[in-house]
Order: C-alpha cells, then structure tokens, then sequence
C-alpha cells in the first residue's frame, strides 16, 4: 500500500471526525488553550491579576501567535507560492515555519521584558519557539507532525504544573493525554502522515516545553 493512500481504509464518516478533530486542535490553537490554561483555570500562577491583564495578556497571544502566522500562510496561498493553505509538502511549509519562528520569539520577548508577568508563561512561549525552531530543521528531512508538535507542548506544559508542586494539575495532565491521543489518532486518519511523523513531532513538543520551562 502506498503511504500516502494508507488513511484510504478508515470510512468517510471516521474521516470526516478526524478532520474536525484535527481543526478544533490546530497546533497555532493549542497554543491559545495552553496559554487560557494558565491565565484562567490554574489557580495560582495569574492570582491577583485583573481580568483587563489576563485578557490583554491572552490577546497578545491569539495576535501574536495566531492572527500573524495565518495571515503568512493566507499571502503565500494568495500570491500563488502555496497551492494549499494546507501546507501539504515540506516545501509549503518552510516560509510558514520561518515566520511562526520569529512571531513566537516576539511573543516571548515581549513577556519576557515585563517583570510581572509570571515566568510560566514566558518559559511556554520560549517552548514554543525552540519546538517550531526544532521542526524547520527536521523538515528538511521528513514531514514532521505539526499537530503532534503541538499536543506534545501542551502535555509538557502541564506536566510541568506538577512537578512545581500544584496538586490541582493531575486533572489537567489526564485532559492534555486525552487530548493527545484524540489528535495524533486523527492525524493517522485524516492525514499523511505515518506514526513515525505524528510520534517524533509530539516528543519534539513535550520535550521543548519541559527544556524552556526547567532550565
């Protein structure tokens, strides 16, 4: 069987599941969830903070991380050097990954620079830049799994909230793998991709999260 046929034996409606599956879970999404997670459901790292600050804060996020790199991807498909806004080949992907790559260190520079901002959140987004950094280089070799890389973030970041002491967090890593394994089940189906792609890019994911966060 040809690779890129292998999804071809799942049925349409599983098909159609797994695509919905894989936009709810967009990887430039699970960034905005990681980043809510941390300004509105953990209960101690924006204590004290308004809800002008959190919002602002989240917004930054959704513009920076979000609204920029979508608005690459929409020029490149509109100026004709993409045919998909899908990013179907490793080719397609490489000007999106270099823009997502400054964006994000923008983004972590900005935090970084406001001494009230609590470090969890500078140290996600550091985390994302080293992981988006780490994809372009292994795009030059294989298709890596953005949606993986994505998932693999957020299951870092809130494995991370455990081992700072935060009990609340065992419920939300139990969240995160559920979430995980629904993404990287849906990538094999609607995608692609193969095991190998969707397993290195969620590793590439959690790891980068643990390094920034950590160290």
């Amino acid at each position: 069987m040809n690779p890129t046929d292998s999804n071809t034996s799942y049925s349409p409606q599983l098909r159609f599941f797994a695509k919905l599956i894989s936009i709810a879970f967009h990887p430039l999404v699970v960034g905005v969830i990681m980043a809510a997670y941390l300004l509105y459901i953990h209960p101690s790292y924006f204590i004290g903070f308004s809800e002008k600050i959190k919002l602002l804060k989240l917004l930054a996020v959704i513009n920076n991380n979000v609204f920029f790199p979508l608005l690459v991807v929409a020029l490149l498909k509109g100026l004709g050097f993409n045919k998909s806004v899908l990013l179907n080949t490793q080719k397609e992907r490489i000007v999106p990954y270099i823009a997502s790559i400054t964006f994000f260190f923008w983004t972590y520079y900005i935090f970084r620079s406001q001494p009230e901002t609590p470090r969890v959140l500078v140290y996600m987004c550091r985390g994302m830049f080293f992981a988006t950094s780490g994809a372009l280089l292994l795009n030059n070799y294989y298709k890596i799994s953005m949606h993986g890389i994505g998932v693999g973030g957020l299951l870092g970041l809130t494995v991370v909230t455990v081992f700072d002491g935060t009990l609340y967090a065992g419920l939300p890593v139990l969240i995160a793998l559920l979430i995980s394994g629904l993404v990287i089940t849906a990538r094999r189906i609607a995608s692609d991709h193969q095991w190998f792609d969707i397993i290195t890019g969620f590793i590439l994911g959690f790891i980068c999260q643990l390094v920034a966060l950590w160290f």
